[in-house]
């Protein structure tokens, strides 16, 4: 793929969009940048990254003609297909496509891991790495964690292996993009005020699965209903996990106390369940699903054992936080849903005090609300969403609630309100967009204001 003299718009500058205007104006390319935000909006920092690789900038608002003129259109994973903009680009025949599908485009390796999946993404994604980490040089976990790919593609080499963790956005923006192994986790709703119904975003999850060919590897979740049922359109030789033992050949399991692999004909003892670091039923998945991801690679079970047991989980997923006077402040600012914040709330038998709420992405909390009046003593609410998950505690009885106005204010009350043996726990079941950046900085400020107290 040339881009020498070819005009390409990319469209958002988050991290993704910028990475991509870097990597486009070095190849040649004559780029326009667009975000939609209003300039003086912008800080001033990232206004002056973009100019560096920027030929032209527009903010707020994208004239028609621009689109016209381009020659290709990328964009950042947050921008919807519905804009405007992008649909005036499909009508004028122009290829839309996102960072993920452009560097690949230029991937000189063929070993990619890529992973998606409603919850537990940056877990699994993380631990493959670690796992890979331990049997070869050369391998570099990116893509919604951490760096965007394109950051690693020139100065990466044919040996490299790519553990991506891939989005249901970025996913609906790939083209060529074919993995060695390609994994989905767990549907569950999400996401649904950008793909309006979970038949969308079952479809754009299946997409990770589109361009695998026979030498390629589709790992499965056989507990979650939704992928059970995609087993007939994985591509591929199916590899599925489960927690319960299951007989088929390509799998990863539990039986008894025990996790098992059977691949290639070979059925192995892995190590004992209880015997994984990271706590919750749901960390036993993530386990699982790592284990089917790493197999094609041919990784000794003594490997994959060693890994589990030292692994320690990642930032702002159930991170322990600090213990003041006996109560225990835990950070899952990675709960961006109910269904993650569900697996938060079921990995502990303390009483806990619950700070939730953020963006509205059009999600029900009609079953969170059950859940958290059996788990919960009481819930600090804040952001879009307090009122949504307010109303839904009200209708079955759970009046120990209370509004804040912000983070600061959420972890000051709740510390007050807690006793010895307790549990503070930030899991908003809500993204962060409404006052945070990201979940990264929402997580990082719960940290600093429980190391204030």
């Amino acid at each position: 793929m040339d881009l020498f003299g070819k005009k390409v718009l990319v469209i958002g500058m988050g991290k993704s969009g910028i990475s991509s205007a870097r990597f486009l104006k070095k190849h040649g390319a004559y780029v326009i940048a667009f975000d939609e935000k209003k300039e003086d909006e912008m800080k001033s920092q990232q206004k002056e990254t973009i100019e560096k690789f920027a030929n032209e900038l527009y903010f707020n608002d994208l004239p028609d003609a621009v689109v016209d003129t381009s020659d290709m259109v990328v964009i950042s994973p947050g921008v919807p297909l519905t804009k405007r903009y992008i649909t005036l680009a499909h009508k004028r025949g122009i290829e839309v496509i996102g960072e993920i599908e452009l560097a690949y485009r230029f991937c000189r390796s063929k070993n990619i891991v890529a992973i998606t999946g409603t919850n537990g993404k940056t877990t699994t994604t993380t631990l493959v790495g670690e796992i890979l980490k331990k049997a070869f040089d050369n391998v570099i976990v990116c893509g919604n964690i951490g760096f965007p790919f394109i950051d690693y593609i020139e100065s990466s080499t044919d040996d490299a292996i790519f553990v991506i963790e891939i989005s249901s956005f970025q996913l609906e923006t790939i083209k060529y993009f074919k993995p060695k192994v390609a994994c989905i986790l767990n549907i569950t709703p999400d996401h649904l005020n950008r793909h309006m119904n979970m038949e969308n975003y079952i479809k754009a999850k299946m997409k990770i699965f589109e361009n695998i060919d026979q030498e390629g590897y589709s790992v499965l979740n056989m507990d979650n209903s939704i992928t059970r049922d995609l087993i007939g359109w994985a591509k591929g030789t199916v590899i599925t996990f489960s927690k319960n033992k299951l007989e088929t050949q390509n799998s990863v399991f539990v039986d008894g106390d025990f996790i098992y692999y059977n691949f290639s004909g070979k059925a192995k003892k892995v190590m004992r369940k209880d015997d994984i670091f990271m706590p919750g039923e749901h960390n036993l998945e993530n386990a699982l699903a790592a284990i089917g991801c790493v197999l094609p690679f041919k990784i000794e079970p003594s490997i994959i054992e060693k890994t589990l047991k030292e692994f320690k989980g990642v930032e702002h997923r159930i991170e322990f936080v600090r213990e003041i006077n006996g109560v225990r402040f835990y950070n899952d600012s990675k709960g961006t849903n109910t269904d993650a914040s569900s697996k938060a709330l079921n990995s502990f038998e303390a009483p806990i005090i619950l700070i939730a709420g953020g963006y509205d992405k059009g999600e029900s909390f009609e079953k969170f609300a059950r859940l958290i009046s059996q788990k919960v003593k009481k819930v600090f609410l804040l952001g879009q969403t307090k009122q949504k998950i307010a109303d839904q505690l009200q209708k079955i009885g759970y009046l120990n609630f209370e509004f804040v106005e912000d983070l600061k204010e959420a972890v000051k009350k709740s510390f007050e309100s807690a006793k010895e043996g307790d549990v503070v726990l930030l899991s908003p079941a809500c993204a962060s967009w409404d006052m945070f950046e990201s979940y990264e900085q929402r997580g990082r400020l719960f940290k600093q204001y429980v190391n204030e107290l």
